[in-house]
């Protein structure tokens, strides 16, 4: 969290130095350099938008990977332990540190060779 922390704060330092150097490059067009200001705030949102979509695919990769696992195994708890995966990778270390060792019983799943 402290890293996203750092880059938000290094890409907003970056946007609010652009726009004052570029007001003082047009004459003081505060227009201008607004209207660009603009532009790169849309482009860190972007950023932002396509770095959230990433970590959510990945938390709801885990939970499906989860589940899956522990209904092969045949655990009880089956349904409640995918909420693991909530935690991110930490939640996988966990469930795989506490899931049951040793093979798997052979899958009543008729695509399953």
């Amino acid at each position: 969290m402290q890293k996203i922390k750092k880059f938000n704060g290094i890409i907003l330092s970056l946007l609010s130095l652009n726009i004052s150097l570029l007001a003082q490059e047009l004459n003081n067009d505060a227009g201008l350099a607004c209207g660009t200001g603009i532009v790169f705030l849309i482009i860190w949102l972007l950023v932002m938008f396509v770095i959230l979509a990433v970590f959510i695919a990945i938390i709801v990769f885990i939970i499906k990977w989860i589940r899956k696992d522990a209904v092969a195994r045949n655990m009880p708890n089956a349904d409640s332990i995918k909420w693991l995966g909530l935690l991110g990778l930490v939640g996988l270390v966990i469930y795989l540190l506490k899931r049951p060792d040793g093979q798997m019983p052979p899958s009543n799943n008729r695509y399953a060779r």
